[in-house]
């Protein structure tokens, strides 16, 4: 009986033991399997930091206000520069006042159908990409209207990430100068370093029969214009301004005026030219067709020509066989200018 009880007992502890080595050796292959094996470097390389690329909406400038005037009515326009092809809305207050489009380079105009009441605003603008992508520009807009037509509103830029703090741009008694024509000719001749010479508009005189050409120029000190192949009529330039009137009968199809500016030996120094239709003369009734130049804006034409940049609806209502899009005007267009209201 003892015998059998210690038999059991070495074929328990056997099988034990038994087991305790498989299950090392099992363990054993296991760890074995898992080994990461390190490979072995031959030189020290200098760790370089991971670059993380910042989304667009944190690196690009996405907005470049060039344009912001509000006059004491509340009349508002802002241009400039955004996300090529995208929508652009301006935000006052969670409502969206204003919405335009940029073009394939980014510019812009943006004027509101409603004056701003006096109050104060914060303006913001949400853009929206081609692909759908909404991205909020740094820069915002502030401005306080009082409401009397006597006073300047003020308007600052404002940096969204309280960085660069605000830049008052418009503000009673900011930038003011003496308005004579002196002052005003040398501003202009600061920007345009060698000679120039620029057609901005045809009149028809019907009258007496005649085209009345006006424009600009610098450097130089005679103007001669005229249609091509003809006759020319000479003027001189007062201020960096010029007028001169073209004999003649109302034109009959295409037809290029020109005009050159000639020094005091009667050297040509610039020469600019328009292509002009006898039917768009005719169109015009007498009023005024002006010539878009490079950067030109309706609101601009209007504030500058009219005296209120609102005016742009009534240039567009004028011209609605060559303006499709109010923000998208090119150079060299001819656009019919309405009469000026006093």
């Amino acid at each position: 009986m003892n015998s059998l009880k210690a038999i059991y007992f070495l074929l328990t502890g056997a099988i034990i033991a038994a087991l305790a080595l498989f299950v090392v050796f099992y363990e054993t292959e296991t760890v074995d399997e898992k080994e990461v094996v390190v490979p072995l470097v031959n030189k020290v390389v200098d760790a370089k930091p991971i670059e993380v690329k910042k989304t667009r909406e944190e690196t690009a400038e996405t907005i470049k206000l060039e344009v912001v005037r509000v006059k004491p009515d509340g009349s508002l326009v802002i241009a400039g520069k955004g996300i090529p092809n995208s929508k652009i809305e301006i935000i006052s207050n969670s409502e969206v006042i204003a919405v335009t489009n940029n073009d394939n380079i980014g510019d812009f105009v943006a004027v509101p159908e409603k004056q701003l009441k006096a109050g104060e605003y914060f303006l913001s603008f949400r853009q929206t990409t081609k692909d759908n992508k909404v991205v909020f520009a740094k820069k915002s807009i502030a401005i306080n209207v009082t409401g009397n037509q006597d006073d300047i509103p003020i308007v600052a830029i404002v940096d969204g990430q309280g960085k660069l703090g605000a830049k008052v741009i418009q503000a009673p008694g900011l930038g003011e100068k003496k308005e004579t024509n002196k002052d005003d000719e040398k501003s202009n001749k600061n920007l345009v370093k060698e000679p120039q010479i620029k057609i901005l508009a045809i009149t028809h005189d019907s009258k007496i029969g005649q085209l009345v050409l006006s424009g600009i120029a610098y450097y130089g000190v005679q103007i001669n214009a005229g249609f091509t192949g003809k006759e020319t009529s000479s003027t001189k330039i007062i201020n960096g301004e010029w007028t001169l009137s073209i004999p003649g009968k109302l034109i009959a199809g295409k037809q290029k005026v020109f005009a050159v500016l000639l020094d005091k030996n009667g050297k040509v120094l610039s020469e600019n030219s328009v292509v002009i239709n006898g039917k768009s003369i005719e169109n015009a009734n007498g009023k005024t067709l002006i010539i878009v130049q490079k950067g030109d804006a309706l609101w601009n034409i209007a504030y500058q020509r009219l005296g209120l940049g609102n005016r742009y609806i009534d240039i567009v209502e004028l011209n609605k066989d060559k303006i499709k899009n109010p923000d998208l005007i090119y150079p060299k267009q001819l656009f019919i200018i309405p009469n000026k209201i006093n």
